[in-house]
């Protein structure tokens, strides 16, 4: 946090990104430093690891408890490490390679174990390998600017979309532009929100008290995925909203 501070000025909500750029370059000062944290970080994760096999009370909670199977895992549409942990070989950066994927490019790090332990093992691997390619992005980082053109003005009626590989999986947008600039329609689809929809084939016979580690080893965000439902109190009825509707009562200003 620290790291992030000095590189963007801000530990926790950074705002480094714009459409078309960063909003600060890395300085040739802050690569040393970069690295040092980098290697710190590496050689305790690596410790991690390496304790992980040894711990047997550990493992009766990850090896061969929360199974997802690979037939289920395709048939769920999983996606990031949940996905890769049941032996599914996709990733986002590396089937469809976006910003700098093309040069600095990932490896797909798939266990076929399908269980907690899979899954964990996925995570602890691709920490290793993001370490990896911040350090080739150090070297290989070009001098010049830091922000595409972007023009001014954008039609209304483009559709754009685009899947990229946050750290649960893919996460998808959607956007239809509209007049005066602005996006008429945006949709975001959530990885957690496939990975969510698997927890019962996941959890079906398990005992109660694995069930919380099997849904943190597929780390779903809830907020990502809620959904409201409008039940009368009375009679118990559910209803559903018109977009017009909901239009309506956004715009109705409290008396």
């Amino acid at each position: 946090m620290w790291l992030a501070e000095q590189i963007t000025g801000n530990r926790k909500t950074y705002g480094m990104n714009l459409v078309g750029g960063v909003r600060r370059d890395i300085t040739a000062e802050q690569k040393p430093k970069i690295l040092e944290v980098v290697a710190e970080v590496e050689r305790e994760w690596l410790q991690v690891i390496d304790a992980i096999g040894g711990d047997t009370p550990l493992m009766m909670r990850l090896k061969d408890v929360g199974v997802l199977k690979y037939e289920d895992a395709l048939a769920y549409c999983v996606t990031g490490p949940t996905a890769r942990g049941s032996g599914v070989p996709i990733d986002a950066r590396i089937d469809h390679p976006y910003s700098a994927y093309e040069h600095l490019i990932p490896e797909k790090k798939v266990q076929t174990g399908c269980d907690n332990l899979a899954r964990t093992l996925v995570r602890l691997t691709e920490t290793l390998d993001s370490i990896r390619l911040i350090r080739q992005g150090l070297r290989e980082m070009p001098d010049g600017p830091i922000m595409a053109d972007i023009p001014n003005e954008i039609p209304a009626g483009k559709e754009g979309i685009r899947v990229v590989e946050a750290p649960r999986g893919e996460s998808m947008h959607y956007v239809l532009t509209g007049e005066d600039n602005r996006p008429y329609r945006w949709k975001v689809r959530a990885p957690s929100y496939m990975n969510l929809a698997s927890s019962p084939a996941m959890l079906k016979g398990m005992e109660l008290a694995d069930v919380p580690i099997a849904i943190a080893s597929f780390d779903p965000c809830f907020s990502c995925t809620e959904r409201i439902e409008v039940v009368d109190a009375r009679s118990g009825k559910a209803r559903i909203y018109t977009n017009e509707e909901l239009v309506k009562l956004s715009r109705n200003k409290r008396r």
